[in-house]
């Protein structure tokens, strides 16, 4: 997966650049942090409650990013990805380019064809924006339906692991996180009741004369 990237259009050297919002590439945090949610909320509540078999626990690693990009949908959002992000920085460049004839154009003109000029410069950097902005929301729209995608279709896969081989912990080998985890890796309760515990002895302590 490629890193959030920006497409930056310079309209003219005096001028804030557009900027192409960094969904139009494929991000490997949002497709990471989606399909930890997806996974961890699928998973049935039996294979955390179970304890596991006595032995030694069981980890394992999953590289979701990679996951995500040998999928046959992730093959197709990266594609849909830079073809969506070059037509725009295209779109974004012509743009640009008009707008310069027009400030070259306005060289030695009077006032009011100056203001003319001035409008449809402006006119022009509302388009460049609307560009902008619609190829965020159609990125971004097609970046969620293909992470619902892959989730469904690698959630059983991951059920059947776990089922299959007892897993205790699965972790995320991309940019960590936990995937999957058994009570009998879970410390949770323990730190809560020696919080608890040393809470109670903190109080008894304050009472003594």
């Amino acid at each position: 997966m490629t890193r959030r990237s920006s497409i930056r259009v310079v309209l003219s050297e005096a001028e804030t650049p557009i900027t192409l919002p960094a969904r139009v590439s494929m991000t490997r945090r949002s497709a990471v942090r989606v399909l930890q949610l997806l996974l961890l909320t699928a998973a049935a509540p039996s294979l955390y409650a179970q304890q596991a078999d006595a032995g030694a626990v069981r980890v394992a690693i999953i590289n979701v990013e990679l996951v995500v990009a040998e999928a046959r949908e992730g093959k197709e959002l990266r594609a849909f990805l830079q073809q969506t992000e070059t037509q725009t920085r295209a779109a974004l460049e012509a743009n640009a380019s008009r707008q310069q004839s027009l400030r070259q154009s306005a060289v030695g003109k009077g006032p009011d064809e100056r203001r003319g000029i001035q409008h449809q410069i402006e006119d022009l950097r509302r388009e460049a924006q609307r560009l902008a902005d619609d190829a965020q929301r159609r990125a971004t729209k097609r970046e969620d339906e293909t992470l619902r995608q892959i989730n469904e279709r690698l959630r059983p896969i991951v059920q059947q692991l776990i089922g299959e081989v007892g897993y205790d912990l699965i972790l995320n080998a991309s940019v960590g996180g936990v995937l999957h985890a058994s009570a009998r890796v879970d410390l949770t309760p323990r730190v809560i009741e020696m919080l608890q515990a040393q809470e109670q002895s903190e109080s008894e302590s304050s009472r003594e004369p």
